[in-house]
């Protein structure tokens, strides 16, 4: 029985376990994972506030109460309980692709916008890891995740024509003060210690009334559990999270109201959750939990973030601008003993040796939207602003040449060294309007046009280049208009169905200076097509959001080598993704939740892509066709003051490719389903949890790194990072 194949059964036994649920006489539930609430669930997807049920788009909300039942803290904890929503993790948190609805991350630059509230953070550009490095705030003081699937370029600009994942930080009170602490204690298969972490949160007032703050810490130690076959080392992927906040809110008036924040993060690990896999058999190289790796691999990422918004309501429109200011440093060092060690022969060496590929990245990012919309029920619904961003970004990367005892080769070392500066400069302009004809049926539209500038210097030395290289000041600018339109139609108060156009893009940009290649690269875009259905129904005991969608790529970014370990960008080739998602609530009794996700997605080339080895008709890579899960939960009063909750979670994945299907390196990933647990009891002071995180210990990939000898091309291993084994834990938290 193939893999795939299992995951359809799965799909079909969790669906079938749901139904069995729902039959009479259930006297035990277990608490679920929802990615979606019933109800008045207000979101921001469309900057402003709204019933989630109400936005003629994909749109999804993990909210506290689901962050804290599966103890998440980062991305991958939560993403398969949302739908067409897929987060890889590298090795670590921080170290995250994120993809959705199948526009996959093909390139460099990122196809997911994040923010942090109303603004962006992350590099515009394909210079900085944007690709890699998403961000993976730890998520307390965090009151809700969004997931916009589907282009949103009109409203959010460059690169955010996959969708859209927006952190919407807590508000403090103005006339109550409210503390928490809280701790947890957790052990993961594998590590040889226990881990857990603290955290604290104050809010209330200032003046009453008038200013009130928010100020927090949060640190967590999740233990290592891979050894290293080689030096001996334990536990070495041990990870450190580290978050602080401090908010302020103010309601000078009535109609004006200042929110200012400043948020720092910190992800240190000493390690990566990865083993070496046969590139013949895909079977660990050392057996299970075990890697190779002749070098440290130590990775940190770190964030500081100020933003301020001001809002003013007058009679008929309100205006907010909104500025932020963010600072993120990255650091990764990577074991290239692999890669280049094993290449040191074919430079005159008498044998091979070890390699440290050293890579730090830098963004200083400056933004300042502002924008007015229409207040009120009136039959036109209006938003009108401009955007402007500037963002000063550093490069650099160089592999060592050391022999087995750690000593610098002399002449070799380092085998490169480059630094590879660039700014960039976006101004843009957009609008959307909303027109009801009736009181059931509305016509929506937008438009964005957007300009930005770019300067890229390349400087590189080392053993491998036949001369030294300093290009400083190359430069590139381009225009982007990107629209929206669409209508949509209320059966009741309930029911609504819309249909949606949509266009977003990736900016192009300067290239590396090599002898004929291109010295820019052009933006890539998509068109998203939609319908869907949401719906609930008046006693909140059912809800449902699907859509069908079609997404058409062009122009698409691809990698392309020029030997030695040089990449560059040239466009080509199409794309197309296809798929249904859905998410559905059920509450048949009271205190019992049953929620299902579910996405189908196909997603292939549409035409060649010979600079990335893909032909017409291959899967795009990390895209899974199946992807769903299960959850349910049940909360029922246990005595006085307390109710207790307990419940699982089913998470399904089905197999990706690391690449193009006819890429050389393109590899097999095996689908997967893992099991999540959880219970709870509570008088609304104290909270006591348990929980527990891949309860059967599936041993799972959640991304490939196929390394090569860069002097022959031969692959010498794969690097596959695995989901977190089977975590158990418990948590305590006491509100004042």
């Amino acid at each position: 029985m193939n893999t795939s194949y299992k995951l359809h059964v799965a799909l079909l036994m969790a669906t079938s376990s749901a139904l069995a649920i729902l039959a009479p006489g259930f006297a035990n539930a277990q608490q679920a994972t929802s990615g979606y609430e019933i109800g008045e669930v207000i979101v921001t997807a469309q900057k402003r506030s709204e019933n989630i049920l109400d936005v003629p788009a994909g749109v999804s909300v993990v909210s506290t109460k689901i962050l804290e039942a599966v103890h998440a803290t980062q991305l991958t904890d939560v993403s398969s309980y949302v739908p067409a929503f897929q987060v890889d993790s590298g090795g670590s948190a921080g170290q995250t692709t994120i993809s959705i609805r199948g526009v996959a991350p093909i390139g460099r630059a990122s196809t997911v916008a994040t923010y942090i509230d109303d603004a962006p953070v992350g590099s515009s550009t394909t210079y900085n890891g944007g690709n890699s490095f998403q961000l993976d705030l730890l998520p307390y003081d965090v009151e809700r995740f969004e997931i916009l699937r589907g282009p949103q370029g009109t409203l959010y600009g460059a690169s955010s024509m996959g969708g859209l994942l927006k952190y919407v930080l807590t508000t403090p009170s103005l006339d109550k003060f409210s503390a928490q602490v809280g701790g947890d204690l957790i052990g993961v298969s594998g590590g040889g210690s226990v881990g857990g972490g603290g955290r604290a949160n104050i809010s209330g007032p200032i003046a009453e009334g008038k200013l009130g703050f928010v100020a927090s810490y949060a640190i967590e130690h999740t233990p290592g559990f891979i050894d290293n076959a080689v030096t001996g080392q334990k536990d070495q992927n041990s990870v450190q999270q580290q978050s602080a906040r401090l908010g302020l809110y103010s309601d000078i008036t009535d109609a004006l109201t200042v929110k200012v924040n400043g948020l720092w993060q910190r992800t240190k690990t000493h390690g990566n959750a990865s083993m070496p896999l046969s590139n013949t058999t895909l079977r660990p190289l050392f057996g299970d939990l075990q890697d190779n790796n002749l070098t440290d691999q130590p990775f940190q990422k770190t964030i500081k973030f100020i933003s301020g918004a001001i809002e003013y309501k007058g009679e008929w429109a309100e205006v907010i601008s909104s500025t932020s200011y963010a600072d993120t440093s990255v650091s990764q060092t990577q074991d290239a003993s692999y890669t280049y060690g094993v290449a040191f022969p074919f430079l005159g060496l008498p044998a091979a040796g070890k390699s440290v590929y050293c890579y730090k990245l830098g963004l200083e990012k400056f933004t300042q939207e502002l924008r007015a919309q229409s207040i009120g029920s009136g039959r036109l619904q209006w938003t009108v602003g401009g955007f402007y961003t500037y963002e000063d970004s550093t490069n650099f990367q160089s592999p060592s040449a050391l022999t087995m005892a750690n000593v610098p080769i002399p002449g070799v070392d380092p085998i490169f060294s480059a630094q590879l500066p660039s700014t960039y400069k976006e101004y843009a302009a957009f609008g959307n309007v909303n027109y009801s004809l009736t009181d059931r049926f509305e016509l929506f539209g937008g438009l964005r046009y957007a300009k930005n500038k770019q300067v890229f210097s390349e400087f590189a030395t080392g053993i491998i280049l036949a001369a030294p290289i300093s290009l400083p000041n190359q430069k590139s600018d381009e225009t982007v208009t990107t629209y929206s339109a669409g209508a949509r139609f209320k059966f009741n108060s309930n029911t609504m169905v819309y249909a949606r156009v949509a266009t977003g893009y990736r900016p192009g940009g300067p290239n590396l200076a090599i002898p004929g290649v291109s010295p820019t690269f052009n933006s890539d875009s998509l068109t998203n097509y939609e319908v869907g259905i949401k719906a609930n129904t008046p006693n909140n005991m059912f809800a449902i959001d699907t859509a069908a969608f079609l997404i058409d790529w062009k122009d698409i970014q691809l990698l392309t080598s020029a030997g030695g370990g040089f990449n560059y960008v040239v466009n080509g080739s199409k794309a197309r993704s296809e798929g249904v998602e859905a998410n559905v609530t059920i509450r048949p009794l009271e205190g019992l939740d049953v929620n299902g996700t579910f996405a189908y997605i196909h997603s292939v080339l549409t035409d060649n892509a010979v600079p990335a080895g893909g032909v017409k008709g291959d899967r795009l890579p990390n895209v899974p066709k199946l992807s769903g899960s299960i959850s349910v939960s049940y909360t029922r009063d246990l005595f006085e003051e307390w109710s207790g909750t307990a419940g699982f979670g089913l998470r399904m994945v089905d197999d990706r490719l690391s690449d193009l299907t006819s890429a050389p390196f393109s590899r097999r990933l095996p689908g997967y389903a893992a099991l999540d647990l959880n219970a709870s009891a509570t008088d609304g002071r104290y909270t006591l949890r348990l929980f527990a995180k891949n309860v059967t210990d599936k041993r799972a990939y959640a991304s490939y790194s196929v390394l090569n000898n860069q002097a022959t091309g031969a692959v010498t291993q794969i690097n596959a990072a695995i989901i977190q084994p089977r975590t158990i834990g418990a948590a305590v938290d006491v509100k004042f």
